[in-house]
């Protein structure tokens, strides 16, 4: 048996062209041109983030480079589901977590505005636009589907570059606080839209009743593990590990609940 094993195992070895230890070649290289991109235009006015970007776009093309290369094919293929679930709680967390309280009651209501009646106006203009505009002949559900889906913004590189320039706090602050409210808003109509393009038929009554259980039952899981960390923590006395995992493990949870 063991003879018969042997040159299967050695064949299916030879066979392959990567190792899952390249992947961390190209996370390592990735650094180190961040760093290289930063220390580069320092005293310039240039955003390094500009320069990441171009040196990422050829990086990512550059498939025949070895080990480097191995290592760029094995991230090109990972579930990007699976990256979402392995970062975004963790960026979701931290983001609203290093946002100043009296900021947030100071930008409350232009946030509420932005994330709520601004993403619906977004997402109808959006829409309306794919619908005139494209020539696929799309029905009015699936233009404000894709709507819906554009409609939600990501300024993490915009928020980074508000804080290196020096813009006020208020203004850093109205957008991170948007960004993570207009997630939630679009989240909804884009799973509404998405029902309405497979067929599923609502009410108003059911419509309204959808949009209280997604809205209103986040924010009150959202509280419930909130108070329920902040409890445990009141425990806790000096004891640095166990309060950053319970912080950590809180704001994965609550995310997939």
């Amino acid at each position: 048996m063991a003879s018969v094993m042997l040159p299967y195992r050695v064949s299916v070895a030879e066979s392959s062209t990567s190792n899952p230890t390249d992947a961390v070649i190209f996370v390592g290289i990735s650094l180190v041109l961040g760093i290289a991109s930063r220390h580069l235009l320092r005293g310039t006015r240039v955003p390094y983030t500009n320069l990441q970007m171009d040196e990422y776009a050829e990086y990512g093309t550059s498939h025949r480079l070895g080990k480097i290369g191995d290592g760029i094919r094995l991230w090109a293929k990972i579930d990007p589901d699976l990256l979402l679930a392995v970062f975004l709680p963790a960026l979701l967390f931290e983001s609203s977590f290093s946002m100043e309280v009296h900021q947030i009651k100071r930008c409350m209501v232009q946030m509420l505005i932005l994330a709520g009646p601004g993403v619906l106006i977004s997402t109808f203009c959006l829409g309306s636009a794919l619908k005139l505009t494209f020539p696929y002949d799309w029905s009015w559900k699936t233009s404000l589907l894709l709507g819906g889906l554009l409609s939600a913004t990501d300024p993490v590189a915009v928020v980074a570059l508000l804080k290196e320039l020096g813009a006020s706090k208020k203004l850093s602050t109205i957008i991170e606080g948007e960004s993570l409210m207009n997630d939630g808003t679009a989240i909804v109509v884009f799973q509404l839209f998405y029902r309405m393009v497979v067929g599923w038929t609502f009410s108003w009554g059911a419509v309204i009743k959808f949009l209280i259980q997604v809205s209103l039952g986040a924010v009150g899981i959202g509280l419930a593990f909130g108070l329920a960390s902040v409890l445990w923590l009141g425990f806790i006395f000096n004891d640095t590990a166990i309060e950053i995992t319970l912080t950590l493990a809180v704001s994965y949870i609550a995310y997939f609940t």
